[in-house]
């Protein structure tokens, strides 16, 4: 995924909260106090956001007369613009409030009940991810899903992500969530903060963005090589050839619909789903397969020319 407003955004959608009326009851349930951790000198932080959630959910239940986007502002997403550090934040860049209060609470108590598991694969995943690739301090915010959000169901395995910054990620959760994909993804989404690290303030275009994706699959399959992601099937040779063909055409543009166009897939065009993954992951792993002696922080800080052009890809960034 990305940074917000530098690059292009992977899905984002959700949110919920615990227990707390307005009144402030004397039992009110404390904030939970962040997991922190460290390999060598890198430190991590994972911040749950399920209490805030919920307190979005029980006000929204008590009727108070407020919009529900309105209620989620002020219990969820003021509370997650402190904890991220992103006080500017746009609520209109990330979230999609979910209406669907009953289904939330629901996914919220089954995510609770899993959060033990959730550290563990979150911890180990960053862990390896560290050894393999070091770089600055790190922070993964843990969200519920929406539950409107079907496509993290059951085409993302339960789990979704996005880079909010060069050291925040955001996960969201379903209670479907598959380990080998939450696994997968926190070592997808690590890759994409530590390419912002060593890019900072990089303008992204759509070919950029193609083979960010496949710089961040690529670090993922070599933490984690048997595990594949549901984009990871192989194109037909047909399919590749229309891929490259669009690619070609859109490389330079930063237009995010025609980006977002490559990852729903074009039928007519004879796009399949998935593109923008599918031909970044073959291009940087091609690239590694001719370039076996550069390192993984080397090929992380490459421009996606370079890659393209030291890769099997290379007509693609070509001059006519």
């Amino acid at each position: 995924m990305k940074t917000v407003g530098k690059v292009l955004l992977i899905p984002a959608l959700c949110f919920m909260f615990m227990g707390c009326s307005n009144k402030e009851p004397v039992d009110k349930k404390e904030q939970e106090t962040p997991i922190t951790f460290s390999q060598e000198e890198q430190n991590f932080e994972i911040i749950y956001m399920y209490d805030e959630m919920q307190e979005y959910i029980d006000t929204v239940r008590e009727k108070t007369g407020k919009s529900n986007e309105t209620v989620f502002i002020e219990k969820v997403f003021e509370p997650f613009k402190k904890k991220s550090h992103m006080e500017d934040l746009s609520i209109r860049y990330v979230f999609d409030p979910s209406s669907e209060v009953d289904k939330l609470g629901e996914s919220i108590k089954e995510l609770e009940k899993n959060k033990d598991m959730t550290n563990r694969i979150i911890k180990e995943a960053l862990l390896k991810s560290a050894k393999e690739l070091p770089g600055e301090d790190k922070k993964y915010i843990i969200m519920p899903a929406n539950p409107e959000d079907t496509f993290t169901v059951e085409q993302m395995g339960g789990v979704s992500g996005f880079v909010l910054s060069e050291d925040v990620i955001v996960l969201q959760l379903s209670p479907s969530m598959q380990e080998d994909m939450l696994k997968y993804t926190v070592a997808h989404e690590y890759h994409h903060l530590m390419a912002e690290e060593s890019n900072r303030g990089m303008i992204r275009t759509i070919l950029g963005g193609v083979v960010l994706e496949g710089k961040a699959d690529a670090f993922a399959h070599t933490i984690y090589p048997k595990i594949q992601a549901p984009w990871q099937k192989p194109m037909t040779p047909e399919e590749k050839e229309r891929v490259i063909a669009e690619i070609t055409e859109l490389r330079y543009s930063d237009d995010m619909k025609y980006y977002e166009k490559l990852r729903k897939g074009n039928s007519s065009k004879g796009i399949p789903q998935w593109a923008n993954y599918k031909i970044g992951y073959e291009i940087v792993q091609s690239y590694r397969k001719n370039h076996p002696e550069v390192s993984i922080g080397r090929w992380t800080s490459m421009h996606e020319a370079e890659i393209i052009a030291g890769s099997d890809f290379e007509k693609i960034t070509a001059y006519e």
